[in-house]
């Protein structure tokens, strides 16, 4: 089975790129003042697990300010 993807582009959340450092599965980079979020999985449900723990770190560093 081909492993799957998903991008996002998160305008105006550049600074919240080092959340996402290093996890795996994850690239981020920044794109002037957006972040851009490439997320890889072997599954589906591999693929939800990891956005979800994606956007879940990258909502504590917003909120943390």
């Amino acid at each position: 089975m081909e492993p799957v993807s998903i991008d996002l582009r998160l305008e105006g959340r550049a600074a919240l790129q080092t959340a996402v450092d290093g996890m795996d599965g994850v690239n981020a980079s920044v794109d002037g003042e957006a972040l851009v979020v490439h997320v890889v999985a072997p599954s589906l449900r591999d693929l939800q697990a990891v956005l979800d723990a994606t956007l879940a770190a990258l909502n504590e560093a917003e909120s943390a300010g």
